[in-house]
């Protein structure tokens, strides 16, 4: 102990300094604890807020996607082309099948957008069912085409979130986007973020009781013209089957509503009661559009009075420019009926002959190939024969074709190598696309699965199917050396060359049928290539039978069907004789009635 002036005593400061020490380190360790603990904490609540705003920036987007297929999506009034000009239940043709139903996918369209809207929504100001026919009401009333959204940072306190969004409205007829800033209020319900259903959220000027709405131009709707520049309205069969109606959108002026609706008008906002509250914003007003088609109406009326011809009461006529492929006339019977000319669906029969013709020519045959004609042929177990039991014997090709011996060409098919015919289908359009912007049917060639069906196919039946435009079509490519997708408005969107080796000895096959073969007994004004076509449509002993006559003369290709006509060169040729004499200025006449 160290000695100290009363004697020895306890070096008390060392206890004393091991003690501070001690403490000082407890309290270090205390504090090192206390700060790991809250920096765990603020890091831990840190990486939860991030993960919060990430979730709510993803609904956000979500929502916003979802919004903007909703409001984008089409009605089923733009979706389905109404312009029919009767009931296809009651005026459907025998054999023939309508056009898809585009009203259903558009439902389906907006079912699916309105259930992603739901999904994201919870009920606010508003219910979600609410909003969401708010947003489909905005389409369908402002006329909507196109929609962008952009979402900002969001903000968010706690369980409630606010995320701003740019808007950009594409109207039809307005020659500016509308534009405007919004916001979305998200709230957490039962762990997940959800927007709350206001109408605000769709424009900041809307409130429950209140609609966007659009206001009239003071201009005047543009007319659709013929070629010519003469409008087409005042023909109602070409009103009822092709224009199309306004109110609700069909046709035509369906299609190409945005260019002929007048331009400008007003985005107003509006109460139930129909009261305008508030203009968001005025655009000035112009006339709409003239749309010139291609449609000829001296043209469409030689159809439509050849037709009137017929012997049987229910048919159509197609006539197409085989320079570009624009239609020139579409003529149903009865007039205004249902829109065979460009709906109907028909096997092509011994029409669809060109094409097979067509796929043997490029197979290396000529017009002076042999082929055995004989009065019938059995493939896979079925029996095939000719029209009336005839028989020729060995044949030429162009004596074939010219003679429609239907046993002559399935031996030829059988011929070719596999998928030839399809082939040669695909280069004259059989590919089961719409060749119109309104509701219409082209050809369609689905792949042969036996012998059989492929024996079928090279005759016109079966499965092969095909509309009165698509048949003229055929014909046009023969007499142009080129297949052009028919048009009505612009030009032809594709095109497909023919190759040379096949056009000479089509072009005379075509020829000999109106010369020497099965039309050769129907008199035709002027140089008419042609085909003829007995197309059977269902069971029967005789089974039933429509007749076709595809063909040109000049410039001008046709392609007629009589429904329930038997042979084509009984019901179809005649009716392609008084159109071609109708185009020529001759007086044509109505068949004497049926005794």
């Amino acid at each position: 102990m160290p000695l100290t002036p009363t004697g020895y005593s306890p070096y008390r400061s060392r206890r004393r300094g091991r003690g501070r020490r001690g403490l000082l380190a407890a309290t270090l360790v205390l504090v090192l604890l206390a700060v790991g603990g809250g920096l765990a904490y603020w890091l831990k609540t840190r990486s939860d807020a991030r993960t919060a705003d990430r979730q709510v920036a993803s609904v956000a987007a979500a929502y916003l996607q979802a919004w903007k297929a909703l409001t984008i999506a089409p009605s089923a009034a733009e979706a389905t082309d109404g312009g029919t000009g009767g009931s296809p239940a009651a005026g459907s043709p025998a054999g023939s099948s309508a056009a898809p139903a585009g009203a259903d996918a558009a439902g389906q369209t907006r079912e699916r957008a309105g259930a992603a809207v739901s999904a994201l929504s919870v009920d606010g100001d508003v219910p979600v069912a609410k909003l969401v026919g708010l947003m489909t009401d905005i389409h369908d009333r402002l006329s909507v085409t196109g929609l962008e959204l952009v979402a900002g940072k969001p903000k968010r306190t706690g369980d409630s979130a606010t995320v701003p969004y740019s808007a950009s409205l594409t109207l039809a007829g307005f020659a500016e986007p509308l534009a405007y800033s919004g916001s979305l209020d998200l709230v957490r319900a039962d762990g997940n973020w959800k927007v709350r259903a206001q109408p605000s959220a769709v424009h900041p000027s809307l409130k429950p009781g209140l609609r966007l709405d659009r206001t009239d131009s003071t201009g005047r709707r543009g007319a659709l013209l013929d070629v010519d520049g003469r409008p087409m309205e005042t023909n109602p069969e070409l009103a009822g089957n092709l224009i199309g109606r306004v109110e609700p959108a069909s046709g035509l002026q369906r299609v190409y509503d945005a260019r002929l609706r007048p331009q400008g008008g007003s985005v107003v906002v509006r109460t139930e009661g129909n009261e305008t509250v508030e203009t968001l914003k005025a655009y000035p007003s112009s006339d709409g559009e003239a749309i010139r088609t291609t449609i000829n109406l001296d043209v469409q009326r030689a159809a439509e009075g050849a037709l009137a011809t017929a012997s049987r009461p229910t048919g159509a006529l197609v006539a197409i420019d085989t320079r570009t492929g624009g239609v020139l006339a579409a003529a149903n019977h009865p007039l205004n009926g249902y829109g065979r000319a460009v709906r109907g669906s028909y096997p092509p029969g011994s029409t669809f002959k060109i094409i097979t013709a067509a796929a043997a020519l490029l197979d290396g045959r000529t017009a002076d190939t042999t082929i055995d004609c004989t009065q019938t042929v059995n493939v896979g177990g079925r029996e095939f024969q000719n029209a009336e039991a005839e028989q020729f014997g060995p044949i030429s090709f162009r004596t074939a074709f010219a003679k429609s011996c239907n046993t002559a060409f399935i031996r030829l098919e059988q011929s070719l190598p596999d998928g030839a015919l399809e082939q040669a289908a695909r280069l004259f359009g059989f590919d089961g696309a719409e060749p119109l912007p309104i509701a219409s049917v082209g050809g369609s060639f689905p792949t042969p699965r036996d012998g059989v069906e492929s024996a079928s196919a090279s005759i016109g039946q079966g499965r092969v199917a095909a509309s009165p435009l698509q048949m003229a079509s055929v014909a046009a490519a023969v007499a142009s050396g080129t297949w052009h997708q028919p048009f009505v408005v612009g030009e032809s969107p594709r095109a497909n060359p023919i190759p040379e080796q096949v056009l000479g000895p089509l072009r005379d096959f075509m020829r000999a049928v109106v010369t020497e073969g099965t039309a050769a007994g129907v008199p035709m004004p002027g140089e008419v290539h042609g085909k003829t076509g007995t197309a059977e449509y269902a069971d029967g002993n005789p089974p039933p039978t429509h007749g076709w006559f595809v063909g040109y003369r000049g410039d001008v290709a046709v392609a007629a069907v009589i429904e329930d006509g038997g042979f084509g060169a009984e019901s179809a040729a005649p009716v392609v004789s008084a159109f071609f004499t109708a185009l020529d200025g001759g007086q044509i006449a109505a068949p004497p009635p049926a005794g």
